[in-house]
């Protein structure tokens, strides 16, 4: 459930591996225990059913593979049944009388229903609001509460939504339409409308600054209410009770398709890697949003066999011949770095220079390598990072 201070988190690198990750100033990200991702044999094996739910939008298919046929899109917070039958990261469910499968890493036990929490401070809504059972916009509404309604607030919030109780229940509602009072009662921001994550995961800052203090991640489809503010190419948006900010690129006003199970990387280079690679996809593309091509699988190599394992990606470095582009491809390869033991990264080149782990894990300890002739075979234009299995 959601605590005080802020809602659970889950990156990418830690839903497939459950590591934490060194994401930024003060910030850890990792797996969290209400929706913790089931972590499954990597063959098919047979066990005691138990009963789950979905923790998102998540495709039942006819079969235990992405190219099995999709009877459906589950919604998020759908109880299913397991057979106690595993393939892969695939689990054997029972869905409406019949026996299919789901991705696990979308499955969390199901939570024994807990007593009401009590409010803590009084607040009125500004706007008609729909009372959700879960703080998602997917979340099916309950009802509606007018606006001028005053409602006990507990206190706790996730996203951009806060639980709130009602007539002996606890519901949670859009935090942005509700004006607190009492003595102590906190000062909640204003909405002036929302917006959906555009892309699979989008970093939530305390500043607008590039490199503002990471305070949260939100996955793709999440809906956030914004504040009306923008500054520095982000947009002030309210998460876990607060004014905090996102990049306005990756905001939209309208929601994306379904994700496929794990979610495709919009490429088949990309879709056909390790899955260590595709947490590094998506943190570059969530850490550094200037970086809008990469390159991953190929069906053969000169060099190693990395690519043709999908083992390895190329981070394409835009404008890399100029100091800027420098710069952007040095703060690349040092997160990589600091990071190089959650991401099982093996060895990185970049600039004609290659940093393997196996001979050092000193961030300086880069050696030259022999000119393979131009920049795209010298490294200059991409930074080449390469995976432990």
């Amino acid at each position: 459930m959601a605590t005080r201070t802020s809602a659970t988190v889950r990156t990418a690198l830690a839903a497939m591996t459950g590591f934490t990750l060194t994401l930024g100033a003060g910030f850890i990200a990792s797996p969290g225990a209400d929706a913790a991702p089931v972590h499954l044999p990597t063959g098919p094996a047979s066990g005691t059913g138990a009963t789950m739910v979905t923790t998102g939008a998540v495709n039942l298919r006819t079969g235990p593979n992405t190219d099995s046929a999709i009877v459906k899109v589950l919604a998020k917070g759908t109880t299913v049944a397991t057979t106690g039958t595993t393939s892969g990261r695939f689990v054997q469910v029972v869905v409406d009388g019949a026996t299919n499968w789901v991705s696990g890493l979308y499955l969390a036990p199901a939570s024994t229903p807990e007593p009401p929490a009590e409010g803590s401070y009084q607040a009125t809504t500004t706007a008609d609001l729909a009372m959700r059972k879960a703080p998602d916009g997917g979340s099916a509404s309950v009802g509606t509460l007018k606006s001028g309604t005053q409602v006990s607030l507990t206190g706790t919030h996730s996203g951009s939504y806060s639980k709130i109780l009602h007539k002996g229940e606890n519901y949670w509602v859009l935090t942005g339409y509700l004006v607190t009072s009492g003595a102590g009662a906190p000062t909640l921001p204003k909405a002036t409308g929302t917006r959906y994550v555009s892309v699979d995961q989008l970093n939530i800052r305390a500043t607008s600054a590039s490199d503002g203090k990471l305070v949260g991640v939100a996955k793709q489809n999440t809906l956030l209410s914004i504040t009306g503010k923008t500054a520095n190419s982000r947009t002030e948006v309210i998460f876990d009770g607060a004014a905090r900010w996102a990049y306005t690129s990756y905001l939209s006003k309208t929601k994306s398709g379904p994700t496929d199970d794990g979610g495709s990387l919009g490429s088949p280079s990309l879709d056909k890697t390790h899955a260590h690679v595709k947490a590094i996809v998506r943190l570059i593309r969530s850490e550094f949003p200037a970086i809008k091509t990469m390159y991953s699988w190929r069906a053969s190599s000169s060099y190693s066999s990395d690519h043709p394992n999908g083992l390895a990606l190329d981070i394409m470095i835009p404008s890399y011949s100029t100091s800027s582009g420098k710069a952007l491809g040095d703060s690349i390869a040092r997160y990589l770095q600091d990071n190089h033991k959650q991401l099982h990264v093996h060895y990185l080149i970049w600039r004609q220079r290659s940093w393997n782990v196996e001979r050092s894990t000193n961030v300086t300890n880069w050696k030259q390598m022999a000119d393979r002739g131009g920049a795209t075979a010298n490294h200059y234009d991409h930074v080449h990072v390469s995976v432990y299995r």
